[in-house]
């Protein structure tokens, strides 16, 4: 009987095939994708075909820890965005970050991407196959990537949903508390106010779950004005919506 081939593995031959550019320096490879990448326009080809270049990048220079955190990031945005094939790109992603922190581990961007495909990687596993101990893990590799870069948005953003969201009897295992958990997504929408859109929502729904409406509503007031965000696809399609339909409820209480 044939082998079926997923379409994860489809997707792949065709972005990894040869292409025109095989004989581009890894420099100009790296700058292609990220042109590609810069906002989320043309997704998901665009994705596709960035991590298709990077994938190039480290074949040409195993050893540059770049073009690895250019693929674990296109990694976690397809897996974020695609909705299909997610848990194999965030394996990708985790790999991939694992790589580069092997070759430089003092890139705070690194330690985000681990952490980030990594907690992925988690959820979408049953939890018998899980160690409750990564949620350390995670903790541990968000923190040094605040210790070499305190500004970088979206490992404080990480970091409070990890502390929101961390079941009570696995709270034992993590250094950080409950009352960090505004800090670490204020600072996020401080360090990068008008990049990602999810770090402000999860602020939105922060005060709103803490029965704090005038915070909520200027929070959401300040999405809805998120015109040049990278995930401005995601903005009009999904946030943006939110972020209206709450402030009409808090018109109609």
């Amino acid at each position: 009987m044939p082998r079926r081939v997923s379409a994860f593995a489809l997707a792949l031959c065709v972005f990894l095939a040869p292409c025109p550019v095989a004989a581009a320096t890894v420099h100009e490879l790296l700058e292609q994708g990220d042109r590609l990448t810069q906002t989320d326009d043309g997704f998901p080809d665009s994705f596709t075909r960035a991590f298709a270049l990077y994938e190039q990048a480290v074949a040409l220079d195993p050893q540059n820890p770049l073009p690895y955190i250019r693929t674990a990031r296109a990694c976690l945005a397809l897996g974020d965005w695609l909705g299909k094939d997610n848990l194999q790109w965030y394996e990708r992603g985790e790999q991939a970050a694992e790589r580069a922190l092997a070759l430089k581990e003092d890139s705070a961007e690194a330690h985000f991407l681990l952490a980030a495909n990594r907690g992925n990687v988690v959820n979408l596993r049953p939890f018998w196959k899980v160690s409750p101990t990564v949620i350390a893990d995670l903790e541990k590799h968000l923190q040094r990537a605040l210790e070499l870069d305190p500004r970088h948005a979206r490992a404080l953003h990480m970091m409070g949903i990890l502390l929101d969201e961390t079941p009570g009897p696995l709270r034992l295992l993590l250094h950080g508390r409950k009352e960090q958990i505004e800090g670490y997504l204020t600072r996020a929408v401080e360090a990068d106010a008008n990049r990602y859109t999810y770090i402000r929502w999860s602020l939105v729904e922060f005060y709103r779950d803490a029965g704090r409406p005038a915070q909520a509503r200027a929070q959401a007031q300040a999405l809805l004005a998120m015109t040049g965000s990278v995930d401005r696809r995601m903005w009009a399609e999904k946030y943006r919506p939110a972020a209206e339909a709450f402030l009409k409820s808090l018109a109609a209480q």
